[in-house]
């Protein structure tokens, strides 16, 4: 079995305020009034005004006030997105990451989107009754092995390992003190923390009750076996015919996720290119963990055509896939309830056809490591080599203007550091919104400084974590470079107030440390 192509349907991380701003195509505005539905069925406003509205409450509000609708969002945008890849391309095989997995099982045809959108509210509710408080997520730059030893050293009640992403990123869930205190320790260690804003302790035993609620909630909703090829992390494996992927998900609420493992295997099938249906970040762990191509599926996003499908929008930078032949999976349309809500739609547009085919991938940047002969599917070794090209991926999307590219798998050059210091104020923000822009390749006007990092940006905790290594050399900052402030900071406007304030009250010394590179 040939599995190239994947699509991933993120989580908790994933949502951006106003994603689908402006008009949309008909399917789109269908597949919204689908989850408006289904939120008014549990008594709760409609929730397409938070991908709609470019106004909208960031992630980080939402976890605080409203996590059922963050909830809602996460799987609406990751559904809409996935819809309207499929539309140009069906991928080999799909998969969610954490609670992504009940978007991506609606998407392969297991659930209708309004039932999995049910599912998923079923879930945000049990967690509202049996959850609230109860803890957080904290993210760590270290390999799986060594954060368990950390973990058991450091004996905090409630702590664990709630998710293997990476070689060297990991997430802890637990409650808020323990993380607090598992925070410092990794600071003292040397280890960087990000706090992530996922308002529960997700994949943790400390969720039972709200598992036992969730469990029965969706006993009576109909499952049918997946229409096309779909991978659950939260299984290891395949699903089959018979795999009962309700009993999956409701495990999943307080069992740990090897999204690492889940890559490993994937790539023994071939996997060589993966687009990710929204931005969580994921696509720097998939080039981490096994080397693939990645894309994120907001740079295809259409405003409709006659038929109803998306006119792209932007050049990704992956080669187009080739008829996939006689065999290939047949992706099954998302099953629609209810007619499309007052929400706008796009006026039909053609397809524009790009003048040029665009040029291959770099073998040698995002060539997946190769399969080891003999070695069975989950088992690949640690010396695999990436021999084999990278081979087609999704097929891109003619260029437009507006957009700029995506950014190359590995980082850019790093900005030199200024001998003279960071300027105070506005200085220090502009600096700052220039290393973020050319790190992660979006144009310095959309750094906007009151924009969250995580949830706004995309900008997920390992690239944070990276990008803090360029700011202390960029800043001279190597004197406070174990201050986790620096770490916490969840804007750009915050973490430039924290290094002018740290600038001006350090004086000399920072200015030498910054003069001496």
């Amino acid at each position: 079995m040939d599995l190239r192509t994947a699509l991933l349907l993120p989580g908790q991380g994933a949502y951006r305020p106003g994603a689908f701003a402006g008009p949309v195509s008909a399917p789109v505005a269908e597949l919204l009034a689908v989850v408006d539905t289904v939120a008014a069925e549990f008594g709760h406003d409609p929730i397409s005004p938070l991908l709609t509205d470019a106004d909208a409450a960031d992630g980080r509000r939402l976890a605080e006030t409203d996590p059922f609708a963050l909830q809602l969002a996460i799987y609406a945008a990751a559904l809409v997105y996935a819809r309207e890849v499929d539309l140009r391309a069906p991928a080999d095989v799909v998969l969610g990451h954490s609670m992504g997995e009940m978007a991506a099982a609606a998407h392969a045809g297991c659930f209708t989107a309004a039932d999995g959108a049910r599912i998923a509210a079923h879930r945000a509710r049990a967690l509202e009754h049996g959850a609230a408080g109860t803890g957080g997520m904290l993210a760590l730059t270290l390999p799986a092995r060594r954060a368990t030893a950390l973990l058991a050293a450091a004996e905090l009640p409630g702590a664990r390992l709630a998710v293997v992403n990476a070689p060297r990123h990991v997430v802890v869930s637990g409650p808020g003190d323990a993380l607090g205190r598992l925070a410092a320790l990794a600071d003292v260690l040397g280890v960087r923390v990000v706090r992530l804003t996922a308002p529960y302790p997700f994949h943790n035993p400390l969720l039972a009750t709200a598992q036992a609620e969730f469990a029965a909630a969706i006993e009576g909703i109909p499952e049918r076996p997946a229409q096309r090829r779909l991978y659950s992390p939260a299984l290891g494996g395949l699903v089959e015919d018979d795999t009962d992927v309700k009993a999956s998900l409701i495990a999943a609420v307080t069992r740990p996720v090897d999204f690492l493992a889940a890559l490993r295997e994937l790539q023994t099938y071939g996997l060589e290119s993966v687009v990710e249906c929204g931005r969580a970040g994921l696509g720097e762990l998939v080039r981490q963990a096994v080397g693939c191509g990645t894309q994120t599926a907001d740079r295809w996003l259409a405003t409709g055509t006659a038929e109803g499908s998306a006119a792209p929008v932007a050049t990704p930078t992956a080669s187009p896939v080739p008829d996939p032949g006689a065999g290939a999976p047949v992706p099954a349309p998302v099953a629609w309830e209810v007619p499309a809500a007052a929400i706008p739609v796009a006026e039909p547009a053609p397809v524009p056809v790009p003048a040029t085919a665009p040029a291959a991938p770099d073998s040698a940047a995002a060539g997946p490591a190769a399969r080891v002969p003999g070695s069975a599917p989950g088992r690949v070794t640690e010396s695999a080599a990436s021999g084999r090209a990278a081979g087609p991926a999704i097929p891109s999307a003619p260029p437009t203007a507006a957009v700029p590219p995506p950014a190359a798998a590995g980082p850019g050059p790093l900005p030199a550091p200024s001998p003279a210091g960071p300027a105070a104020g506005g200085g220090v923000l502009a600096a700052l919104q220039q290393v973020y822009a050319d790190r992660l390749g979006y144009p310095v006007e959309a750094m906007d400084p009151d924009a969250d990092l995580e949830g706004d940006l995309g900008i997920d905790s390992l690239k944070r974590m990276e990008v803090l290594s360029t700011l202390i050399d960029r800043f001279g900052l190597h004197h406070v470079a174990d201050d986790t402030r620096f770490a916490l900071q969840s804007t750009l406007g915050d973490l430039a107030r924290l290094i002018d304030e740290t600038g001006r009250t350090t004086g000399p010394a920072a200015a030498a440390l910054r003069a001496d590179g």
